[in-house]
C-alpha cells in the first residue's frame, strides 16, 4: 500500500532527528529513466518456473503489476525477478497513487491520495475514471486487493484495509470490500494495523503490516479480519528504526512479495517470505523507484514446478 500521508512519516521522522528525509511525496534520485536502477544487494531469480495461469486468465494475469510516487507503471516478473517499465499512469494532475489492485483480467484499479478509484491499463498504462464514490463509510485510503471466492473459482471479492486518511498507519484500520460492479464499500471488522493487501487463487487473504511490532506479514480471515498467521518480517528494515516510507505487498507462486522502502533507503528493496520456512530474503535491493501499490490477480501462480 502505498505512499503514506507525508505529515505522518514527518512526524516520526523529527523524533529520530531525520526531518530532511520526511517528504512523504519526494520520489528518489534515479527513480524513473526506464531503468530498472542499482541492483545493490544483488537478484534473486528462481530456477523453477511457474505453472500456467488458470483456466480462462489471460496470460498477462499471472504477473506482478507495480506502481510508483513518480506514477510509473511497472512489471515484476517474480520467477527471474524482472523489473519492465510499461509507462505513465496520468490519472490526474493533481493527486499520487497511494494503492493498487489487479483483477483476473490484468486491469489494474489504482487509488490515489486524493481517494478516488482509477482503472489503468496494464498494457500502456492508460487510465479512466470508475464509478467508484470516495470516502464510504469512512474508508478515505486503504490497501486493497483480490481474493478468489474459493480454490480454483473464478469469482473474486476486491478487499480494501484502511480508514481515514489521519489514521494511516497509527495502529489500528478496517478491513472491507468493494462490490466492483456497484462499487459499493462494505464494513468487515477491524484490523490491528495498516496494511496492504493480496489475495490467492486459493481464497486466501494476507497483509503486510510494517507499521506493526514486530513488522509483520499475516494471514486475515476475510470474514471478520482476525489474524489466523503471522511471520515477523521486521529484517527488511536494515536502518532498525522501524520508520517505513513506502510499502506495497503481493503473493505469487507460494511465496509473498513485500516491497519496501524505509526512512533511509534511497529507493524500495524487494524481499521474499517464504511461509513454509518463514525465512525472508532480499530479491531485489535498491530498484531505483518508490513503490507505492502492488497488484497481482487471482490467476497468478499458486506454487512452483
Amino acid at each position: 500500500m502505498a505512499t503514506r500521508p507525508s505529515r505522518w512519516l514527518a512526524c516520526l521522522l523529527v523524533c529520530v532527528g531525520l526531518a530532511a528525509c520526511a517528504s512523504g511525496s519526494r520520489r528518489p534520485s534515479g527513480d524513473g529513466g526506464g531503468g530498472i536502477g542499482d541492483d545493490g544487494g544483488g537478484t534473486t531469480p528462481f530456477d523453477a518456473g511457474p505453472r500456467p495461469p488458470a483456466t480462462g486468465c489471460e496470460d498477462s494475469a499471472r504477473w506482478i503489476y507495480l506502481v510508483d510516487s513518480g506514477n510509473a507503471l511497472l512489471r515484476f516478473e517474480p520467477d527471474s525477478a524482472t523489473l519492465t517499465e510499461i509507462g505513465r499512469v496520468s490519472c490526474t494532475p493533481t493527486s499520487q497513487p497511494f494503492s493498487m489492485a489487479v483483477d483476473r483480467h490484468a486491469t489494474a484499479y489504482v487509488l490515489h491520495q486524493d481517494h478516488t478509484i482509477y482503472e489503468v491499463s496494464t498494457a500502456d498504462a492508460s487510465c479512466r475514471p470508475t464509478g467508484y464514490v470516495p470516502n464510504q463509510l469512512g474508508f478515505e485510503l486503504f490497501g486493497m486487493g483480490f481474493v478468489s471466492e474459493s480454490e480454483g473459482s473464478d469469482a473474486e471479492s476486491l478487499f480494501i484495509a484502511g480508514g481515514p486518511e489521519s489514521g494511516v498507519g497509527l495502529g489500528s484500520s478496517t478491513l472491507g470490500r468493494i462490490d466492483v460492479g456497484s462499487w459499493s464499500v462494505s464494513r468487515v471488522g477491524p484490523v490491528a494495523g495498516s496494511p496492504e493487501l493480496t489475495g490467492t487463487g486459493t481464497g486466501q487473504l494476507w497483509g503486510f503490516f510494517p507499521d506493526a511490532t514486530p513488522m509483520a506479514v499475516r494471514q486475515i480471515d476475510p470474514a471478520n479480519g482476525g489474524t489466523l498467521r503471522q511471520f515477523d518480517v521486521s529484517v527488511l528494515d536494515t536502518s532498525g528504526i522501524g520508520v517505513p516510507n513506502a510499502w506495497a505487498f503481493a503473493f505469487w507462486g507460494g511465496r509473498y512479495y513485500m516491497f519496501y522502502m524505509g526512512a533511509l533507503d534511497d529507493s524500495t528493496n524487494i524481499w521474499r517470505l517464504t511461509p513454509e520456512t518463514g525465512v525472508v530474503e532480499p530479491v531485489r535491493m535498491n530498484t531505483g523507484y518508490r513503490i507505492v501499490g502492488a497488484g497481482v490477480s487471482t490467476c497468478a501462480p499458486t506454487i512452483l514446478i
